[in-house]
């Protein structure tokens, strides 16, 4: 492509190149600001009604193509963690019964492996935990 004819330059001229312009030719839009994830630190965490993920600002959305696309995650790790979130949500409904209440232990065991993926996913741009 000739220097006419790509996009506006931002950045070093040394390293990567980047523009207004997303993959694809297509003009970035304000849409694309509304995945973003404010701050630095994301939590899983079960609330009844809500999604999986939370981030300093509150809860993310229940959309699993809104995390993966945002998060930059993988498909196997989205679908996870929104298993995991239905799960969690089908044990809540029985806690009154003994044996659901010796389940929620296996089922914290299983948030803390999914913080610990993560964690793996996503680097050093967010501090991940698990809150019981």
């Amino acid at each position: 492509m000739e220097d006419q004819e790509r996009p506006p330059y931002l950045g070093d001229s040394n390293r990567g190149y980047s523009s207004d312009v997303a993959p694809g030719g297509t003009q970035a839009t304000d849409e694309d600001e509304h995945y973003t994830v404010e701050g630095s630190d994301l939590r899983i965490m079960w609330d009844e009604g809500a999604g999986p993920l939370w981030a300093c600002d509150g809860l993310l959305p229940d959309d699993p193509d809104w995390v993966r696309r945002a998060l930059g995650l993988s498909d196997s790790l989205v679908a996870d963690l929104f298993a995991w979130l239905s799960d969690m949500t089908a044990l809540h409904q029985r806690l009154p019964f003994a044996d659901a209440r010796e389940r929620v232990q296996q089922f914290d065991e299983r948030g803390q492996e999914l913080a610990e993926r993560l964690q793996t996913e996503v680097g050093a741009r967010y501090r991940v935990w698990y809150q019981a």
